[in-house]
Protein backbone atom coordinates (compact mmCIF):
# COMPACT_ATOMS: atom_id res chain seq x y z
CA UNK A 1 0.00 0.00 0.00
CA UNK A 2 2.66 2.45 0.90
CA UNK A 3 4.30 1.66 -2.47
CA UNK A 4 0.99 2.72 -4.03
CA UNK A 5 0.59 5.53 -2.31
CA UNK A 6 4.35 6.60 -3.08
CA UNK A 7 4.01 5.74 -6.63
CA UNK A 8 1.15 7.82 -7.19
CA UNK A 9 2.64 10.78 -5.15
CA UNK A 10 5.83 10.86 -7.63
CA UNK A 11 3.06 10.71 -10.29
CA UNK A 12 1.83 13.40 -8.95
CA UNK A 13 4.81 15.25 -8.59
CA UNK A 14 5.97 14.85 -12.04
CA UNK A 15 2.84 16.09 -13.65
CA UNK A 16 3.18 19.20 -11.17
CA UNK A 17 6.81 20.04 -12.32
CA UNK A 18 6.09 19.52 -16.06
CA UNK A 19 3.36 21.88 -16.17
CA UNK A 20 5.56 24.72 -13.36
CA UNK A 21 8.35 24.36 -16.46
CA UNK A 22 5.84 25.71 -18.70
CA UNK A 23 4.46 28.73 -16.62
CA UNK A 24 6.84 31.70 -16.22
CA UNK A 25 9.42 31.85 -13.33
CA UNK A 26 7.88 34.97 -12.18
CA UNK A 27 4.77 33.87 -11.81
CA UNK A 28 4.99 30.64 -10.30
CA UNK A 29 7.62 32.00 -7.77
CA UNK A 30 3.97 33.80 -6.89
CA UNK A 31 1.68 30.67 -7.35
CA UNK A 32 3.84 28.51 -5.08
CA UNK A 33 4.01 31.34 -3.14
CA UNK A 34 0.51 31.70 -2.27
CA UNK A 35 0.30 27.77 -1.80
CA UNK A 36 2.88 27.61 0.41
CA UNK A 37 1.03 30.18 3.17
CA UNK A 38 -2.25 28.89 2.73
CA UNK A 39 0.01 25.20 4.08
CA UNK A 40 1.07 27.43 6.76
CA UNK A 41 -2.62 27.46 8.47
CA UNK A 42 -3.69 24.02 7.13
CA UNK A 43 -0.38 21.88 8.12
CA UNK A 44 -0.33 22.30 11.48
CA UNK A 45 2.61 20.26 12.55
CA UNK A 46 5.18 21.79 10.26
CA UNK A 47 3.99 24.89 11.51
CA UNK A 48 4.57 24.19 15.32
CA UNK A 49 8.05 22.56 14.51
CA UNK A 50 8.69 25.81 12.98
CA UNK A 51 7.85 28.33 15.91
CA UNK A 52 9.38 26.08 18.51
CA UNK A 53 13.06 26.06 16.58
CA UNK A 54 12.15 30.11 16.48
CA UNK A 55 11.68 30.24 19.75
CA UNK A 56 14.39 28.03 20.97
CA UNK A 57 17.02 29.85 18.58
CA UNK A 58 15.70 33.72 19.64
CA UNK A 59 13.97 32.93 23.12
CA UNK A 60 14.03 36.76 23.09
CA UNK A 61 11.65 37.27 20.39
CA UNK A 62 8.18 38.82 20.95
CA UNK A 63 5.25 35.94 19.81
CA UNK A 64 4.52 38.43 16.83
CA UNK A 65 8.07 37.95 15.62
CA UNK A 66 8.05 34.33 15.97
CA UNK A 67 4.82 34.08 14.18
CA UNK A 68 5.74 36.27 11.47
CA UNK A 69 9.21 35.01 10.70
CA UNK A 70 7.82 31.28 10.50
CA UNK A 71 5.26 32.48 7.98
CA UNK A 72 8.13 33.78 5.97
CA UNK A 73 10.06 30.51 6.45
CA UNK A 74 7.49 28.53 5.11
CA UNK A 75 6.92 30.64 2.11
CA UNK A 76 10.34 30.36 1.14
CA UNK A 77 9.53 26.79 0.48
CA UNK A 78 7.11 27.87 -2.21
CA UNK A 79 9.71 30.23 -3.93
CA UNK A 80 12.41 26.97 -3.79
CA UNK A 81 10.70 24.61 -5.92
CA UNK A 82 9.32 27.29 -8.46
CA UNK A 83 13.37 28.05 -8.88
CA UNK A 84 14.31 24.33 -8.58
CA UNK A 85 12.02 23.27 -11.26
CA UNK A 86 13.33 26.41 -13.68
CA UNK A 87 17.22 25.96 -12.19
CA UNK A 88 18.35 25.23 -16.04
CA UNK A 89 17.24 28.70 -16.94
CA UNK A 90 18.72 30.00 -13.88
CA UNK A 91 22.02 28.72 -13.06
CA UNK A 92 23.81 29.76 -16.63
CA UNK A 93 22.67 33.40 -15.81
CA UNK A 94 23.43 33.30 -12.34
CA UNK A 95 27.20 32.41 -13.55
CA UNK A 96 27.91 36.35 -14.05
CA UNK A 97 27.91 38.93 -11.37
CA UNK A 98 28.40 37.86 -7.83
CA UNK A 99 29.21 34.22 -8.87
CA UNK A 100 32.00 35.65 -10.76
CA UNK A 101 33.32 36.36 -7.14
CA UNK A 102 32.61 33.15 -6.03
CA UNK A 103 34.58 31.50 -9.13
CA UNK A 104 37.33 33.62 -8.57
CA UNK A 105 37.69 31.95 -4.90
CA UNK A 106 36.89 28.45 -5.72
CA UNK A 107 39.88 28.70 -9.02
CA UNK A 108 42.22 30.22 -6.30
CA UNK A 109 41.56 27.90 -3.33
CA UNK A 110 41.66 24.57 -6.34
CA UNK A 111 45.10 26.29 -7.51
CA UNK A 112 46.83 24.40 -4.14
CA UNK A 113 45.75 20.76 -6.14
CA UNK A 114 43.99 19.56 -2.53
CA UNK A 115 41.08 19.80 -3.62
CA UNK A 116 38.11 22.16 -2.12
CA UNK A 117 35.25 21.66 0.87
CA UNK A 118 32.54 23.39 0.41
CA UNK A 119 30.69 24.50 3.79
CA UNK A 120 26.73 25.10 3.51
CA UNK A 121 23.28 24.59 4.43
CA UNK A 122 20.04 24.18 3.97
CA UNK A 123 19.69 28.21 3.30
CA UNK A 124 18.55 29.90 0.78
CA UNK A 125 17.97 28.54 -2.58
CA UNK A 126 20.84 25.63 -1.83
CA UNK A 127 20.01 23.70 -4.60
CA UNK A 128 20.65 25.96 -7.42
CA UNK A 129 24.22 27.16 -5.56
CA UNK A 130 25.21 23.36 -6.10
CA UNK A 131 24.03 23.34 -9.47
CA UNK A 132 25.68 26.33 -10.30
CA UNK A 133 28.94 25.32 -9.35
CA UNK A 134 29.02 22.18 -10.65
CA UNK A 135 28.21 24.21 -14.05
CA UNK A 136 32.02 25.95 -13.67
CA UNK A 137 33.13 22.01 -15.07
CA UNK A 138 35.25 21.11 -11.70
CA UNK A 139 33.49 17.59 -10.73
CA UNK A 140 31.32 18.51 -7.47
CA UNK A 141 29.25 16.00 -5.35
CA UNK A 142 27.33 16.22 -2.22
CA UNK A 143 26.31 14.52 0.77
CA UNK A 144 22.88 13.90 0.42
CA UNK A 145 20.04 11.86 2.61
CA UNK A 146 18.05 9.40 0.03
CA UNK A 147 13.87 11.15 0.15
CA UNK A 148 11.82 7.92 1.67
CA UNK A 149 9.86 8.14 -1.41
CA UNK A 150 12.19 5.58 -3.93
CA UNK A 151 10.23 6.78 -7.26
CA UNK A 152 10.48 10.51 -6.24
CA UNK A 153 14.24 10.22 -4.95
CA UNK A 154 15.39 8.75 -8.18
CA UNK A 155 13.76 11.35 -10.39
CA UNK A 156 15.59 13.85 -8.12
CA UNK A 157 18.64 12.47 -8.75
CA UNK A 158 18.44 11.99 -12.21
CA UNK A 159 17.55 15.81 -12.15
CA UNK A 160 20.97 16.67 -10.15
CA UNK A 161 23.27 14.60 -11.73
CA UNK A 162 21.46 15.94 -15.38
CA UNK A 163 23.41 19.72 -14.17
CA UNK A 164 26.44 17.81 -12.93
CA UNK A 165 25.80 17.56 -10.01
CA UNK A 166 26.86 14.02 -8.04
CA UNK A 167 25.66 12.77 -4.96
CA UNK A 168 27.24 10.89 -2.30
CA UNK A 169 25.69 8.35 0.77
CA UNK A 170 27.35 7.16 3.79
CA UNK A 171 29.92 4.71 3.27
CA UNK A 172 31.21 4.62 0.20
CA UNK A 173 30.58 8.15 -0.18
CA UNK A 174 33.50 8.75 1.96
CA UNK A 175 35.66 7.26 0.18
CA UNK A 176 34.42 8.41 -3.13
CA UNK A 177 34.83 11.94 -1.59
CA UNK A 178 38.54 11.27 -0.94
CA UNK A 179 39.02 10.11 -4.15
CA UNK A 180 37.44 13.29 -5.56
CA UNK A 181 39.70 15.79 -3.65
CA UNK A 182 42.70 13.85 -4.58
CA UNK A 183 42.07 14.87 -7.93
CA UNK A 184 41.22 17.93 -7.23
CA UNK A 185 37.96 17.88 -7.27
CA UNK A 186 34.91 19.59 -4.94
CA UNK A 187 32.97 18.33 -2.34
CA UNK A 188 29.92 20.10 -0.71
CA UNK A 189 28.90 19.24 2.78
CA UNK A 190 25.58 20.37 3.92
CA UNK A 191 26.34 20.90 8.08
CA UNK A 192 22.90 21.85 9.79
CA UNK A 193 21.17 18.61 9.89
CA UNK A 194 20.50 16.76 13.39
CA UNK A 195 22.26 12.93 13.75
CA UNK A 196 21.54 10.11 15.43
CA UNK A 197 22.79 9.40 18.61
CA UNK A 198 26.69 7.98 17.53
CA UNK A 199 26.65 9.66 14.69
CA UNK A 200 27.68 13.02 15.40
CA UNK A 201 29.53 15.44 18.13
CA UNK A 202 27.58 17.90 19.92
CA UNK A 203 28.50 21.43 19.52
CA UNK A 204 27.00 24.93 20.55
CA UNK A 205 24.34 26.50 17.67
CA UNK A 206 22.41 29.10 18.90
CA UNK A 207 23.20 28.13 22.39
CA UNK A 208 22.17 24.72 22.60
CA UNK A 209 24.11 21.33 21.91
CA UNK A 210 23.45 20.54 18.62
CA UNK A 211 24.39 16.99 17.18
CA UNK A 212 26.47 17.51 14.49
CA UNK A 213 28.17 15.27 11.63
CA UNK A 214 32.15 15.20 11.50
CA UNK A 215 32.26 14.28 7.88
CA UNK A 216 33.61 17.79 6.98
CA UNK A 217 36.14 18.23 9.44
CA UNK A 218 37.36 14.53 8.75
CA UNK A 219 38.01 15.02 4.88
CA UNK A 220 39.65 18.31 6.02
CA UNK A 221 42.12 17.13 7.91
CA UNK A 222 42.62 13.87 6.02
CA UNK A 223 43.44 15.70 2.52
CA UNK A 224 44.62 19.14 3.85
CA UNK A 225 41.86 20.32 1.65
CA UNK A 226 40.40 24.22 2.96
CA UNK A 227 36.85 24.53 3.59
CA UNK A 228 35.03 27.72 2.20
CA UNK A 229 31.76 28.98 3.65
CA UNK A 230 29.22 29.18 0.77
CA UNK A 231 25.33 30.20 1.42
CA UNK A 232 22.77 30.95 -1.14
CA UNK A 233 21.28 34.00 0.02
CA UNK A 234 18.00 35.65 -1.93
CA UNK A 235 18.50 39.33 -1.99
CA UNK A 236 15.21 40.61 -4.21
CA UNK A 237 14.93 37.89 -7.24
CA UNK A 238 18.17 37.13 -7.53
CA UNK A 239 20.19 34.07 -5.69
CA UNK A 240 23.91 35.44 -4.43
CA UNK A 241 26.28 33.63 -2.74
CA UNK A 242 27.47 34.68 0.57
CA UNK A 243 31.42 34.05 0.75
CA UNK A 244 33.06 33.34 3.98
CA UNK A 245 36.82 33.01 4.70
CA UNK A 246 38.66 30.29 3.92
CA UNK A 247 39.45 27.66 6.81
CA UNK A 248 42.16 25.96 7.05
CA UNK A 249 42.65 22.14 9.12
CA UNK A 250 45.19 23.36 11.05
CA UNK A 251 47.33 20.19 10.43
CA UNK A 252 46.77 16.86 9.45
CA UNK A 253 44.82 14.71 11.42
CA UNK A 254 46.91 11.53 10.12
CA UNK A 255 46.97 8.04 12.32
CA UNK A 256 50.34 9.63 14.06
CA UNK A 257 48.45 12.14 15.93
CA UNK A 258 47.09 10.85 19.04
CA UNK A 259 43.03 9.84 18.92
CA UNK A 260 42.65 12.59 21.67
CA UNK A 261 44.67 15.43 19.66
CA UNK A 262 42.52 14.53 16.91
CA UNK A 263 39.25 14.32 18.59
CA UNK A 264 40.26 18.04 19.35
CA UNK A 265 40.98 19.15 16.40
CA UNK A 266 37.66 17.44 14.51
CA UNK A 267 35.51 19.14 17.52
CA UNK A 268 37.16 22.49 17.20
CA UNK A 269 36.77 22.63 12.80
CA UNK A 270 33.19 21.40 13.63
CA UNK A 271 32.32 23.97 15.77
CA UNK A 272 34.10 26.34 14.31
CA UNK A 273 32.00 25.47 10.88
CA UNK A 274 28.50 25.11 13.00
CA UNK A 275 29.70 29.02 14.16
CA UNK A 276 30.16 30.03 10.57
CA UNK A 277 26.45 28.44 10.07
CA UNK A 278 24.94 30.40 12.96
CA UNK A 279 26.22 33.71 11.85
CA UNK A 280 24.16 33.25 8.42
CA UNK A 281 20.94 32.10 9.76
CA UNK A 282 20.79 34.91 12.57
CA UNK A 283 21.37 37.59 9.45
CA UNK A 284 18.91 35.60 7.56
CA UNK A 285 16.49 33.85 9.74
CA UNK A 286 13.42 33.80 7.46
CA UNK A 287 15.99 31.41 4.86
CA UNK A 288 16.64 28.53 6.99
CA UNK A 289 14.82 24.94 7.10
CA UNK A 290 13.47 25.28 10.47
CA UNK A 291 11.20 22.84 9.67
CA UNK A 292 14.39 20.02 10.42
CA UNK A 293 14.80 19.43 14.00
CA UNK A 294 18.26 20.33 14.68
CA UNK A 295 18.12 20.05 18.61
CA UNK A 296 15.98 16.11 18.11
CA UNK A 297 19.40 14.60 19.41
CA UNK A 298 20.71 15.38 23.04
CA UNK A 299 23.21 14.47 25.56
CA UNK A 300 22.32 11.51 27.46
CA UNK A 301 18.68 11.63 26.31
CA UNK A 302 18.54 15.23 27.79
CA UNK A 303 15.13 17.31 26.90
CA UNK A 304 15.08 20.51 24.87
CA UNK A 305 15.86 23.11 28.15
CA UNK A 306 16.29 26.96 28.51
CA UNK A 307 19.28 28.22 26.30
CA UNK A 308 22.66 26.86 26.81
CA UNK A 309 23.48 23.52 26.31
CA UNK A 310 25.33 21.06 28.01
CA UNK A 311 28.53 19.49 26.63
CA UNK A 312 28.40 21.89 23.63
CA UNK A 313 31.92 24.02 24.12
CA UNK A 314 32.04 27.63 22.81
CA UNK A 315 33.01 28.42 18.81
CA UNK A 316 34.32 31.54 17.80
CA UNK A 317 32.32 33.98 15.67
CA UNK A 318 33.48 33.86 12.12
CA UNK A 319 32.89 36.77 10.23
CA UNK A 320 30.62 36.24 6.89
CA UNK A 321 32.35 37.99 4.25
CA UNK A 322 30.08 39.17 1.11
Amino acid sequence: MRSLRDYLFYVFVRCAWWVGGRIPLRTLRGLLVAISSIGYRLDVRHTERVRVNLRMAFPEWPESRVDCYARKAIAYWGRLAAEIIHARELAPDDQSGDFEVLGARVDAALSRGKGLLILTAHFGNFELLGRVCACRGVPLATFVRPFRNRFFDRFFVKDRRSMNLGMLGRGSGVREALRMLNHGGMVAVLLDQNQRPGRGIFVDMFGRPACTSTVLARLSLATGATVLPVFAVWRGDRTVPLIGELIESAGPGSPADGRTERSEKVRALTARYTAEIETVVRHHPEQWNWVHRRWKTQPSDRPIGPAGGVGAGSAPRPIAAA
